[in-house]
């Protein structure tokens, strides 16, 4: 019987130590999100001062309900009707029970007018809460979203593609 005992702690031993090291790996080599460009620490928006306005941080704490991220590369034709059914649920949202919100439109280093498209939406519908980051190259997909996720204010994240 105190064989089996010692066996079995030995056992939870060497059953701990593998998680440990397993822990630790997966701590150290994972990779690291890319640093940021200068230029990606600051959004554009519609504010009166169409200043740059520097972004917020995940860890800060939170200043609005809800934090819509939206990755975007070369989505000019696409956003406005994503852009629209955002509007049309936030105001929804805010009839039925109130709710502060951020948009931040990731534009992931686009060859075309996404930013443009998005800030003159923001412009024609008043959407003040709409910002645009603009990567200086492209990180993809993933690259994006970590990057808006990082930027969020918001007590709750979610994120949309473009296209819906």
């Amino acid at each position: 019987m105190a064989t089996l005992s010692l066996l079995l702690t030995l056992l939870a031993g060497g059953v701990a130590a593998l998680a440990l090291c397993s822990a630790l790996v997966v701590r150290f080599k994972s990779p690291k999100p890319r640093p940021r460009h200068d230029s990606e620490n600051y959004s554009l928006c519609i504010d009166e001062k169409h200043e740059r306005q520097r972004l917020g941080s995940l860890w800060d704490e939170a200043r609005v309900d809800l934090s819509i991220i939206v990755p975007a590369y070369n989505e000019e034709e696409r956003l406005p009707v994503l852009l629209n059914d955002i509007r049309e649920y936030v105001a929804h949202r805010r009839e039925t029970g109130g709710l502060s919100y951020e948009l931040i439109i990731m534009d992931d280093g686009s060859k075309d007018r996404t930013s443009e498209v998005a800030l003159e939406f923001a412009r024609i519908h008043g959407i003040c809460e709409l910002r645009v980051v603009k990567h200086v190259v492209n990180r993809g997909k993933g690259g994006a979203v970590t990057q808006g996720i990082l930027s969020a204010t918001g007590r709750h994240i979610l994120f949309c593609d473009a296209d819906g």
